[in-house]
């Protein structure tokens, strides 16, 4: 059962297997298919030599994507196997053969994501990794939102072709020195603001006479047969925080999605960030679980216990 470097003639029965793990339905197939194909041809991904493919007898049964976020000396393994296969011999090669690739990027850390501690958990903790973060999942699934207020002297307004550095240059300085953000370059943030997930007008600013105070960034996402709205990014720059903007960008971002038809809405959060869980609590979201981030240290030179 080899572990093999992507090739383009992999990707349908690649986009067959994300397909059919993910349970997208009929009319969540089209947008996943999409999404993936666009995530995969997103700048510096490179996925001839970042993205793994599993098979055996011509069939994926796997992959694991190894993002390199070089700037803060990182990468994050996105890995999918089959059920079947969860927390197997063929999912340690896979772990194991992209932290190689992490190494060949020169990195220190390896960060991966779990939706539930077991049976992986205690693979990764057999090869080096330890819980760092815990997320909440929370989602909101009311009717009626909470009335929107703008403050006065703001405005709102979606963002538009040709402001990707605004929002680069916003975003980057919205989140400098959360955990885990990775600075983002303007040819980025272009390509992905116009990816399929991302809906027309579902990026918005926040404007204080001429300058962006903040932002909220949606997008759709194929879930269990439907369509979810998803609070992406919010942000907000550093000299507007604690002047409650916050709120009135995230509702912006939710009639966005509303507009859209979606019943329910969703975002990840850290646990530790008490003000965002405050934030998103108030307009009525509720917390429904957790997704749990390990770490590899490289520069430990750990040896795996089996």
């Amino acid at each position: 059962m080899p572990v093999r470097n992507f090739t383009d003639d992999r990707l349908p029965d690649l986009l067959d297997f994300v397909e059919t793990i993910n349970s997208w339905g009929y009319q969540g197939s089209e947008l996943g298919r999409q999404t993936f194909r666009e995530l995969l041809a997103q700048p510096g991904l490179d996925p001839a030599n970042n993205c793994l493919v599993v098979e055996e007898g011509g069939k994926v049964l796997g992959f694991c994507l190894v993002v390199p976020e070089t700037p803060i000396g990182r990468t994050v393994l996105e890995l999918t196997i089959g059920p079947r296969r969860a927390g197997s011999q063929i999912e340690r090669e896979v772990i194991r053969s992209a932290v190689g690739r992490a190494r060949e990027l020169g990195v220190r850390y390896v960060h991966l994501c779990l939706g539930n501690p077991s049976p992986k958990a205690g693979l990764l903790e057999e090869e080096g990794f330890s819980l760092v973060r815990t997320y909440w999942e929370m989602v909101w699934r009311q009717g009626e939102l909470p009335q929107l207020a703008v403050p006065d002297g703001f405005a709102l307004r979606s963002f538009q072709p040709g402001e990707a550095k605004v929002l680069t240059e916003l975003q980057n300085a919205a989140f400098a020195g959360s955990w885990g953000f990775c600075p983002n370059t303007v040819e980025q943030i272009e390509y992905r603001s116009s990816m399929v997930n991302t809906p027309t007008k579902g990026i918005l600013f926040l404007y204080h006479g001429d300058k962006a105070a903040g932002y909220c960034w949606t997008c759709i996402a194929p879930a269990e047969g439907n369509i979810r709205g998803v609070i992406g990014m919010i942000g907000v720059a550093p000299e507007y925080r604690g002047r409650g903007v916050s709120q009135t960008i995230l509702l912006a971002g939710m009639e966005c999605l509303k507009a859209l038809g979606v019943t329910e809405i969703g975002l990840q959060v850290d646990g530790n960030n008490t003000p965002a869980i405050r934030l998103y609590t108030s307009v009525g979201f509720e917390k429904a679980g957790e997704r749990y981030w390990f770490e590899l240290d490289l520069s430990r030179g750990v040896i795996p216990s089996r």
